[in-house]
């Protein structure tokens, strides 16, 4: 764990604000070189990456401080902190996906197909952000005693928790080892938005060369890849941590599980659109 990568005066250098930035960095490349394809111009789709970007930090921010008001009502000032950690993936969706709906409807842009694009990259995102988590501390896993296991230094969020919890002594110097689910997860986005990217290009060029007439009934197959495949991810990777989940409808599914499977339901309309307009072409 390094939350802070360096410190001067009264500045520091947060590790979760560093993987954030060059995780949109990263993800932004990749989005040029496949709106390029799309025929999408460069500076319109760079100001609109902005405006989602903004709105995606407020939403994350929002929805975790609403899963986590226990912790945070302790001390409302740090909900301003965000480059401390604390963000919910599912908050952004919802809040960007709302301003991308709207902006879709100003430029008269086919929702699904900026869906598809921004679908295709957004995991190279999520792959930067866990490795955050992991350096951070938060979002970490289930007590562990496998070899992959981890532990987190003295005054660290797993370490105060196990405190509050009675796990460990105030005298203990680092927490109990857990799963590093963290970076399991980031694993699996990288493998994920790699797939799809390559799936985008793919879909792409068929679609370049006349297939569907134009109408393009491939639309929405790499949105539903990204609901898919991360909704399985998310809610596997629920099951293995250990940080304080809320249950909304008090049941055994977190929230992000329960949005996991709205997700696959979502999934499995839209390749069944997909599949209609096919027999329609």
């Amino acid at each position: 764990m390094q939350s802070v990568l360096f410190s001067l005066g009264n500045f520091a250098l947060h590790s979760y604000g560093v993987c954030m930035a060059l995780g949109i960095l990263c993800a932004y490349a990749a989005l040029l070189k496949l709106g390029r394809r799309s025929g999408l111009d460069p500076d319109r789709l760079g100001n609109l990456v902005v405006l989602l970007v903004f709105s995606g930090l407020a939403g994350a921010r929002l929805f975790y401080v609403v899963e986590h008001w226990d912790w945070y009502r302790k001390d409302p000032l740090s909900v301003l902190r965000v480059w401390e950690g604390g963000l919910m993936f599912y908050g952004s969706v919802v809040v960007a996906g709302a301003v991308l709906a709207a902006w879709c409807a100003a430029f008269r842009r086919p929702a699904l197909q900026m869906l598809d694009l921004f679908a295709a990259v957004v995991p190279i995102g999520q792959a930067f952000g866990r490795v955050g988590c992991f350096l951070n501390g938060c979002c970490y896993g289930r007590a562990s005693s496998g070899p992959l296991a981890v532990t987190y230094p003295h005054g660290s969020i797993p370490w105060q928790e196990q405190l509050s919890a009675g796990v460990i002594g105030g005298t203990a110097a680092r927490s109990c080892p857990v799963f590093p689910v963290q970076l399991f997860e980031a694993a699996g986005c990288a493998l994920l938005g790699a797939a799809l990217v390559a799936l985008h290009a793919k879909l792409f060029s068929r679609t370049r060369q006349g297939s569907g007439g134009g109408k393009a009934p491939e639309r929405g197959l790499v949105f539903a890849g990204w609901l898919a495949g991360y909704g399985v991810l998310r809610f596997a990777m629920e099951g293995l941590r250990a940080d304080e989940r809320a249950h909304p409808f008090g049941g055994p599914l977190t929230i992000s599980q329960t949005i996991g499977v709205a997700c696959l339901i979502l999934a499995a309309a839209l390749c069944a659109a997909a599949a209609r307009r096919r027999k329609v072409v």
